[in-house]
């Protein structure tokens, strides 16, 4: 693992190792190179806070909010946006990007009693490398995240991940995508109800992904499948994670049919195997969404995608009690000003439980304002609420979270700025309880 993690982070160090002769040129945007635009159906639910309890480190993109913009150039290859490039004579597109930051959390494992304060400096080096042939696109992702607490060593992480996806187009009408990566990363100690160990849980997870897409952008109708694999496994503190070990297996299907020039109904299907590897375990299960729903450009400032539904979890162990009840998904962007975009996401969903309850209901609310005030000042405001019952206890929790994060463009390729995040987490249990502040001034570096 540590040589893994020492060969991304060279492989991240490059470009800013020899930047100063990438100075002497102008750098270079290729053409069609950005994220999905503004109006692209497959704005993402965002997961939890990694410090709430219940909450799983991965999951797979299609066992979240999907959908894709028929008209969107990123299928699934990573998003570049509109940051520079360094442009190779054999025609490759690298973009490396550098987050580094320097604060203090003062709860550290979102105790309720005796929280730990700590200084936190953050390291996380990024570098996306991007090549086109004949109208397809591939993308290769190389990352590392180093958190390190001063007063709490023991809860230092290294994460990382590496992923190379291709957007390949056959026809107008057909069209496919595919992803193999493998993220390594950690449960923060308190993040679970397995024991606390000295050390947080570190896992390792291979992940497949693909998606097929029949219809052009205009047509009347559109079909897409989803099908995926990921292999999760944790790496130390066996005697309490090797219970924990999962595959999961997925797939879903979504019919589109439009109904306007702006706008589309869907139907959509999806399933989740969650196979457990531990004879001990009684965890594996099968989720199940049915979803009906509308998708819609409907202006120039508005753009969204909801789906209402019902959602089930059958165990497979005949003693434990499943999951049937409503469930829904919607992500809707409103640009009231060329320079102010506001996201609103809500979501509905279970997850698997991690020693506690039999899984969790967790309902997910967030409103995020983005606005660039000038050519150099940027802003992001975020209010959230997560409420989660336990299912098989009488506990439920409701987390409220607000963020803040200021930028300021020193140059074209350095931002600095602050960010600021207030998790209050309420439960009917006392010791569930907790209030956390992160505050970090940061620095972001790109080509």
């Amino acid at each position: 693992m540590k040589k893994n993690i020492v060969s991304l982070w060279f492989v991240s160090a490059i470009p800013f190792a020899i930047s100063s002769a990438w100075a002497q040129s102008q750098p270079t945007v290729p053409e069609a190179a950005t994220a999905p635009d503004q109006g692209a159906y497959s704005l993402k639910i965002p997961t939890a806070p990694a410090s709430q309890v219940g909450v799983k480190g991965y999951e797979l993109s299609s066992t979240t909010i999907s959908g894709s913009s028929g008209a969107s150039a990123v299928i699934l290859t990573a998003p570049v946006g509109s940051d520079a490039a360094y442009k190779t004579e054999s025609g490759i597109y690298f973009y490396p990007h550098l987050f580094v930051g320097i604060g203090n959390d003062d709860n550290v494992r979102a105790n309720s009693v005796n929280p730990i304060s700590s200084t936190v400096v953050k390291v996380a080096p990024q570098l996306i490398g991007e090549i086109k042939r004949k109208g397809d696109r591939y993308t290769a992702l190389a990352s590392v995240s180093n958190v390190n607490y001063d007063s709490s060593s023991a809860d230092n992480t290294t994460n990382s991940e590496l992923t190379v996806a291709g957007d390949n187009y056959f026809t107008a009408r057909a069209r496919a995508a595919w992803s193999l990566g493998q993220v390594r990363s950690t449960d923060p100690r308190g993040s679970t109800y397995r024991v606390i160990s000295a050390e947080p849980d570190r896992w390792t997870s291979n992940n497949v992904e693909g998606r097929f897409i029949y219809g052009a952008p205009e047509a009347q109708g559109r079909v897409e499948f989803d099908v995926g694999n990921q292999n999760k496994t944790y790496d130390n503190n066996r005697v309490n994670t090797a219970i924990a070990d999962v595959t999961v297996g997925s797939y879903a299907g979504r019919l589109f049919y439009r109904l306007g020039t702006r706008s589309l109904a869907l139907g959509e299907i999806r399933s989740a195997k969650s196979n457990y590897a531990s004879s001990f375990s009684t965890d594996s299960n099968t989720d199940r969404r049915y979803y009906l729903g509308l998708t819609w450009d409907a202006t120039a400032a508005t753009t969204g995608i909801v789906k209402v539904g019902r959602m089930t979890k059958d165990y497979d162990f005949a003693g434990r009690d499943g999951y049937n009840g409503d469930s829904w998904e919607a992500a809707i962007r409103w640009m009231p000003r060329t320079y102010s975009i506001v996201d609103l996401q809500t979501a509905r969903s279970t997850v698997d439980a991690t020693g506690f309850g039999n899984y969790a209901v967790t309902t997910n609310t967030n409103l995020n304002w983005n606005t660039k005030w000038t050519q150099s000042l940027t802003s992001r405001a975020g209010f959230g609420v997560l409420k989660t019952d336990f299912a098989g206890t009488s506990r439920s929790d409701s987390a409220t979270n607000f963020a803040l994060t200021v930028d300021y463009a020193v140059m074209r390729w350095l931002k600095v700025g602050i960010d600021w995040a207030l998790t209050d987490n309420a439960s009917n249990v006392p010791t569930a309880a907790y209030k956390r502040n992160v505050t970090m001034l940061t620095l972001n570096a790109s080509l």
